[in-house]
């Protein structure tokens, strides 16, 4: 029983850390002269296809992302929706 609490907690204090560099990444995006008007709202997001940083921020509250490496590559995915949309347009 007590292994099962140590894991758990030991997930958690994980999953904390990669929140927290996720947050991280997120405010030095949001900070970047270039951030501006749609790159940080747009209507057209949903939950497949993040268009704005302020998206992935509230999917970053919500704790959506996985933890380890498949929730680094969703995060990446999110931020490199945004930076394509940006980009195209």
């Amino acid at each position: 029983m007590g292994d099962d609490a140590a894991a758990d907690a030991e997930r958690e204090k994980r999953k904390r850390k990669q929140f927290k560099r996720m947050g991280k990444v997120l405010a030095h995006a949001w900070q970047l002269d270039e951030s501006t008007g749609y790159f940080q709202e747009d209507a057209q997001s949903t939950t497949d296809n993040v268009y704005c940083l302020q998206v992935v921020g509230q999917k970053l509250d919500e704790k959506s992302y996985r933890l380890g490496r498949h929730g680094w590559e969703d995060f990446a995915r999110d931020l490199g929706g945004v930076y394509t949309r940006h980009i195209q347009r």
